[in-house]
């Protein structure tokens, strides 16, 4: 039943819905981007470290690649995390109080964790601005830094989506069978 609009059933996660769609979307893409950036930042580090031992050779841009490859792994990394529950949540609170208070508080806290994220994403959609608008870019790989910092945003709207998908099973969770776990943690599929 759905507690928000109670006219409308609350999609089940088979179904083929747009939101489910694009859901699977945002997973794959989040998932992919990660992997791709960590395999190759790996890559670049470990033959740039045979190149220079070997080879006596070293890529000059190598470094600042990898840290750029680094940085996009982690932020997707950490939006995908928000989907699986895998952030440090401190619930032991939430398991002493009631469960219609603790949903209660579980909601508060993705609000305020929503409009934190909201605000990353705004900050670094801003920075990207200002980066186009300056025409900087990185010193060894000469790539502008707007296209390194779109992470950013991208990440922190991924994240967001996450977060309004928990609070929106939060919502529409009767009282009486809420639990942390439930909302907060998802199996990997």
């Amino acid at each position: 039943m759905n507690l928000i609009f109670p006219g409308l059933p609350v999609p089940e996660p088979g179904e083929n819905t747009m939101l489910k769609k694009f859901d699977d979307f945002i997973n794959y893409f989040s998932t992919a981007v990660m992997m791709v950036t960590m395999i190759l930042a790996t890559l670049v580090a470990f033959i740039n470290v045979v190149m220079r031992y070997c080879f006596n050779y070293s890529m000059t841009w190598a470094g600042e690649l990898t840290s750029y490859l680094f940085i996009w792994s982690a932020l997707f990394g950490a939006a995908y995390g928000f989907k699986i529950g895998m952030h440090i949540g401190v619930n032991a609170i939430l398991q002493i109080l009631k469960p219609r208070v603790a949903k209660i508080v579980l909601i508060i806290t993705l609000v305020i964790i929503f409009i934190y994220l909201t605000a990353l994403m705004c900050w670094g959609y801003n920075f990207i601005v200002f980066n186009y608008e300056m025409e900087q870019v990185s010193v060894d790989l000469q790539l502008p830094f707007w296209i390194i910092y779109l992470c950013v945003p991208i990440t922190m709207f991924i994240a967001d989506y996450q977060i309004l998908l928990k609070l929106r099973k939060a919502i529409s969770t009767p009282s009486d069978n809420f639990s942390y776990e439930m909302i907060m943690k998802e199996d990997i599929v």
